[in-house]
């Protein structure tokens, strides 16, 4: 790390010190046990693997800046499978306490942060969570932070998308999941044109024949009407697409003959193109995900999962990096590990970091502000079914720019 690079956060730390009142840490070493938090199994498994290669190029670096600052702790960080499940992640969360944790960080969803809320607002321990988007759970002066954008944005994105590519009929396929029902609500209340019908189905689905006649009754009819490029299917789910996908296959299905548009749980999902690449790349599969803008410590972190997963970060990964920065940071600057002290050092620090995600400006209810929206498409590149960015949004302009012809 540059002298530069250290002398900038130590900036950062001196003016939070003196915002919280705290007079720092002593000279005796201190050990700081931090609980760092991801799904390796379940329908999140594909996320947790890239958030545990960010996770761990965070920790090289936090511990490198330590080290050379000759700062007097020594942080532990104690990881865990969140399989997923919210009341494994509740379990797990509350484990971490029996060790002292203060501070918990990683990639919890919105079932987890549901799930946990009570808990760690009544212990006191701060949770930073990087893929919990639904606008609901964004609650002023509480334990839980999360410097990643509320759903809402996506489903305006989407919106625009849909609609510039022509399509004037859609039909929606909705996992009953607050973050897919977010995004779905938000569409329809932005869309122009007409939503045929809407398909909801539980989480935990395994075999969708009943879905799928329902989607076939409509698409079938507004295909001999409009044509297949006025036809659109707008599917929010996980990445169990892949067993829907494989199931219209079985089926010959009419609804592969349109254009069908993903989630942000889908983009980048490499489940999707190891077990259904190729129908994935023929209904294009158009997925959004934010963007951070480009950056040197951006593509520093991008370098390091690339070379160790073969893989792009997704947003929620990469907002892993920044997530346990300013984490730390905040422990820093409060100047003991104490979850009220961090809470209220983490804003301040939070508005004037600029990590791998970009500026992490926070709103009043400790949630990320705007970031524009990337759209990927599953593409077959030498034979290779791959993610493929085709357009960007930009929230402030709410305009989208093309990367490739409609």
């Amino acid at each position: 790390m540059s002298k530069s690079k250290i002398l900038c956060l130590v900036m950062i730390l001196a003016v939070a010190l003196m915002m919280t009142g705290t007079i720092g840490w002593s000279a005796q070493k201190t050990i700081v046990p931090i609980g760092v938090m991801y799904p390796l199994s379940g329908d999140f498994a594909s996320y947790g693997a890239r958030a545990r290669a960010v996770l761990e190029k965070a920790e090289i670096d936090i511990n490198k800046f330590v080290q050379e600052a000759d700062l007097p702790i020594v942080f532990e960080f104690y990881h865990e499978d969140t399989e997923t499940k919210a009341n494994i992640t509740l379990d797990k969360v509350k484990a971490f306490a029996a060790k002292g944790v203060k501070l918990v960080v990683g990639a919890l969803d919105s079932s987890d942060i549901r799930m946990i809320s009570g808990y760690v607002n009544a212990n006191k321990i701060v949770a930073i969570s990087t893929m919990s988007t639904v606008a609901e759970l964004g609650i002023p002066d509480d334990y839980i932070f999360r410097p990643i954008p509320h759903d809402d944005a996506t489903g305006v994105a989407l919106a625009k998308l849909v609609s510039e590519l022509g399509y004037t009929h859609v039909v929606l396929l909705v996992r009953k999941d607050p973050c897919d029902i977010s995004i779905a609500n938000k569409f329809a209340e932005e869309f122009s044109g007409e939503i045929l019908t809407r398909v909801d189905y539980a989480g935990g689905t395994k075999e969708f024949s009943n879905e799928l006649l329902v989607l076939e009754g409509a698409v079938g009819p507004a295909i001999k009407k409009y044509g297949t490029d006025k036809i659109a299917i707008v599917s929010l789910t996980w990445e169990d697409l892949a067993q829907i996908y494989s199931q219209a296959q079985a089926r010959n299905s009419v609804i592969l003959s349109v254009k069908w548009t993903g989630g942000d749980a889908v983009a980048h999902s490499t489940i999707i193109l190891k077990d259904v690449g190729s129908i994935a790349a023929k209904v294009s599969t158009i997925s959004p995900m934010s963007a951070a803008p480009d950056s040197s410590k951006k593509t520093e972190v991008v370098e390091y999962v690339n070379e160790k997963l073969g893989e792009t970060p997704d947003i929620y990964s990469l907002s892993c990096y920044d997530g346990l920065w300013l984490g730390v940071l905040s422990i820093l600057a409060s100047g003991k590990y104490d979850g009220e002290a961090i809470k209220k050092a983490l804003p301040f620090i939070a508005n004037n970091y600029y990590g791998a995600t970009g500026w992490t400006k926070l709103d009043e209810c400790g949630d990320r502000t705007a970031l524009d929206v990337d759209f990927l498409a599953v593409k077959m590149v030498n034979g290779v079914p791959k993610w493929e960015k085709i357009a960007q949004y930009n929230s402030a302009a709410a305009a989208i720019t093309w990367t490739e012809e409609k």
